[in-house]
């Protein structure tokens, strides 16, 4: 086995029995899933913003169109 295979594992301590093992990984899978969700809560709020930057400028365009009496 190469160390890709086994890198997960490295903070273990030797004979590190199921209950640990499985403890450890599901702290990693938590952890990974807490950082995509922050990912995601940024590239939405970046998202947001350029929606308003595009609806503000329609907004003014549809301004300049428009005759006045």
């Amino acid at each position: 086995m190469s160390n890709d295979d086994t890198d997960h594992l490295s903070n273990l301590s030797d004979g590190a029995g199921c209950t640990e093992i499985w403890e450890h990984l599901s702290e990693q899978r938590e952890a990974a899933a807490a950082e995509a969700d922050a990912d995601a809560d940024s590239e939405s709020t970046e998202a947001e913003a350029t929606d308003e930057e595009t609806d503000s400028e329609a907004g003014q365009d549809a301004a300049t169109e428009v005759p006045c009496p």
